[in-house]
């Protein structure tokens, strides 16, 4: 199962701001989207719900750009990916409308809670020392 684009694009977003939060160097919306590959047009949708669930805060203007609202290890993914998604996949499943229907929205809800559960377990100072630890691992020939 794979969480919508959307959900990607917007943590890699908090990723990179989170890499500037002890700087706090404000990221503007046009470098994360060149840097990561994002359409910006897309990013800045993202920015705003994320704006709006009070994760990021803005400044506009030359200088301006986005910087994360707390410390990165007091935002999980499970904040970004909820801001800018929902709170559950399977709310659109409709009503259900057999026994066999009912089983099947119960696996899927499950599963919505089980994703959710690991998603509140990983913040984004928890991704940022994966970086860390990667680029540690890394050896050069």
């Amino acid at each position: 199962m794979q969480l919508p684009v959307k959900a990607h694009y917007a943590t890699l977003a908090m990723l990179a701001l989170a890499q500037k939060y002890e700087e706090r160097e404000l990221l503007p919306a046009r470098v994360i989207a060149g840097e990561h590959g994002i359409p910006s047009q897309f990013l800045g949708q993202i920015m705003q719900q994320l704006r709006a669930a009070g994760l990021i805060t803005s400044t506009r203007g030359a200088n301006g750009g986005f910087q994360l609202s707390r410390m990165p290890n007091q935002i999980v993914v499970a904040e970004i990916v909820e801001a800018v998604c929902g709170a559950s996949s399977t709310s659109g499943c409709g009503e259900t409308t057999s026994e066999l229907s009912s089983v099947v929205l119960e696996i899927w809800e499950d599963l919505d809670r089980q994703v959710l559960a690991a998603l509140k377990r990983v913040s984004l100072g928890d991704l940022l020392l994966r970086i860390e630890d990667t680029a540690d691992s890394m050896f050069y020939i």
